[in-house]
């Protein structure tokens, strides 16, 4: 049965829905912008000065408990449950992700969980010819099944890679992948 998410006005309601059983104990939201797609994960996004809100009339939605970049994050190895990373990884070239994989999947801890959403790339596209306002960040979307390669690179386990076809016009893939308990 798929669910009305149409209810949902910000891409984290969506995801408290999609993807919450992944996301329990201590965790990360990287580049959430201030807005967390759970209240119990920090939120991580860059310094001010590299911030673009910050530079415009769009200050965060909410406080942001760290800063750095999704490239070196500044959390100590294994010491995380989750890792979710709601439409930044497509902001990378895909050249990057294998190193972004690693490090991500670095600060997890066994058993821990990263998730991922970016868009698909031909439903991003349909998306934009039916008025979607484009992103200029976008360096790479993906297609269902791209995600998995990189993960198993950083020795994830793939739990989920998989359109998430939430209403008409959804174009977003989820990606939940498993640290090994060893």
């Amino acid at each position: 049965m798929q669910l009305d998410y149409t209810q949902y006005t910000t891409e984290s309601s969506k995801c408290r829905h999609l993807f919450r059983q992944y996301c329990q104990g201590i965790g990360i939201d990287l580049g959430s912008q201030g807005e967390p797609a759970f209240p119990w994960l920090w939120s991580l996004d860059l310094p001010p000065d590299e911030f673009a809100y910050y530079n415009s009339n769009n200050p965060p939605r909410g406080p942001i408990q760290l800063r750095g970049t999704a490239r070196k994050l500044p959390i100590d190895t294994e010491s995380l449950d989750v890792v979710v990373s709601s439409h930044l990884l497509e902001d990378f070239p895909e050249e990057e992700w294998p190193a972004l994989f690693m490090e991500w999947s670095r600060v997890i801890k066994p058993g821990g969980h990263l998730v991922i959403l970016i868009p698909d790339k031909d439903l991003w596209k349909a998306a934009l010819d039916k008025g979607q306002p484009p992103n200029c960040a976008h360096r790479r979307e993906g297609e269902p099944g791209l995600m998995s390669r990189y993960a198993a690179l950083s020795q994830m386990e793939i739990i989920e890679d998989r359109l998430t076809n939430c209403f008409e016009g959804d174009y977003t893939i989820l990606g939940v992948f498993r640290k090994p308990l060893v």
